[in-house]
């Protein structure tokens, strides 16, 4: 005997070639329904939502039990309602009804396609991001309630970047430290090393630029590193869980004892790094460049780069406020835009409710635009070439709080003397992948918890 439903979906338009929305972007698509008979349905809706969750287990060796930790935080939940049987109407928990074309609670044999659209909120999310214990997912779910039958559902789930940055002149902000290190055991003297990176915020697939000046006053020849790790951390319960992968490991030529030596590294992100997530109360996502002394038998100097990772196309343009001047005179408010503006959200088309879809509708509401069909996207340093733009009449945008962390703690060591000079004491962190000319594996990946 064939199935009643033949077919229930959901699809959404593409709005970039990246297949990524940020915030106050429009989300629209098609709820599809195929059925060989008529069929009563008592609901079809369809819910956009934004979420995290965050799940794990440990090991409770006093009374040999595991212990379990979850916590969950959502960022909007909107639904709009299709078909509605009035006298089965059911509680909206919590969730914004956005108000369109409703339909018959009987659907008759053939395809049929329900348009839908969404707006998603400008307030500031965290991006789409999957980790060891957790995940920030933005999903369409769409469901399909008879009498005396079990729901049907059909799910989409699409990627959200977040467009939501203040302070965008810290980003520009170079990172500078320093180290000196004296050998007891096994070797003796003394090492240092000095580092700058040329600025805090990185796009995907860009180049991270560090110049390093070493002393090798040692007895041993010793090899310039660099490392860069990724830092998740889960919260559920007041309690966390860490977890760390190393991305890549870059080794330079050896620096003779009792010399100097100055290096320049060319080190670039991986294009699918995951973005940095300061914004999230139960999810982070930290990012820590290390460049360090190997040596042996010591506990190695190094100099601790916390740095933020942005999204490949994340374009800061200056706009001009109402009356025609730069936002700089206005410091507090938004100068800058992340991302092209949208036009107003216009009435949805109806549903086909004959068989096939509806013309123009299905598979596309319309065509995508790409964001930037020519190549990659022009590096900070291209766009905004001085963080002294804003004193001249250019003001970015605010990071929001959530980006900014504590002063950069100390490195640890007994044995060595450490100075650090910020231009900014918050350093929130980041992450990404290394090739240059300089370099020994990529993507030499570990994990620790």
């Amino acid at each position: 005997m064939a199935a009643t439903i033949k077919h229930f979906s959901v699809n959404y338009d593409p709005i970039n070639e990246n297949d990524t929305f940020t915030n106050g972007s429009l989300v629209e698509g098609r709820v599809v329904l195929e059925v060989t008979k008529d069929l009563k349905v008592n609901r079809l809706y369809l819910k956009c939502k934004g979420e995290a969750d965050v799940h794990w287990t440990e090991s409770n060796t006093t009374n040999d039990t595991d212990d379990s930790y979850s916590a969950h935080e959502r960022y909007f939940k909107l639904k709009q309602i299709f078909i509605q049987d009035e006298s089965k109407k059911e509680k909206n928990k919590g969730a914004t009804i956005i108000h369109g074309e409703t339909y018959n609670n009987l659907v008759i044999p053939g395809s049929h396609v329900f348009p839908f659209r969404f707006q998603l909120p400008e307030r500031n999310m965290p991006s789409s991001f999957k980790g060891f214990h957790g995940s920030i997912k933005y999903v369409l779910e769409a469901r399909l309630c008879r009498a005396w039958k079990r729901a049907r559902n059909a799910s989409k789930e699409f990627t959200f970047v977040s467009g939501v940055y203040e302070d965008t002149p810290y980003l520009m902000k170079p990172l500078s430290g320093a180290i000196e290190k004296k050998m007891k055991l096994f070797t003796s003297g003394s090492a240092s090393v000095k580092a700058t990176t040329d600025k805090t915020g990185y796009m995907q697939g860009e180049i991270i630029t560090v110049e390093a000046d070493i002393e090798n006053s040692s007895s041993r020849d010793l090899k310039l590193k660099y490392k860069l790790e990724q830092k998740q951390t889960f919260t559920a319960q007041s309690s966390h869980n860490y977890s760390t992968t190393v991305i890549f490991k870059v080794v330079s030529d050896p620096i003779p004892s009792k010399s100097k030596r100055s290096v320049a590294s060319k080190l670039k992100i991986p294009p699918d790094a995951s973005l940095s997530i300061a914004n999230c109360d139960i999810i982070k996502v930290e990012y820590i460049l290390k460049v360090y002394l190997d040596i042996p038998y010591a506990r190695d100097p190094e100099v601790l780069f916390p740095i933020i990772i942005l999204p490949a196309d994340q374009y800061f343009i200056p706009q001009r406020n109402e009356a025609g001047v730069c936002a700089s005179a206005e410091m507090g408010k938004p100068g800058w835009s992340s991302y092209p503006s949208q036009p107003a959200p216009s009435p949805c088309p109806p549903a086909a409710s004959t068989f096939g879809p509806a013309p123009g509708l299905y598979p596309s509401l319309h065509t995508p635009q790409p964001a930037n069909p020519e190549g990659p996207p022009p590096s900070y340093t291209d766009i905004f070439p001085t963080s002294i733009a804003v004193t001249s009449g250019l003001h970015p945008s605010p990071l929001p709080s959530a980006l900014s962390a504590p002063p950069c703690p100390p490195q640890e060591s007994t044995t060595s003397t450490v100075s650090y000079h910020h231009p900014v004491l918050e350093c929130p962190s980041a992450l990404g992948y290394c090739q240059g000319p300089l370099y020994s594996e990529f993507y030499p990946t570990t994990t620790s918890q």
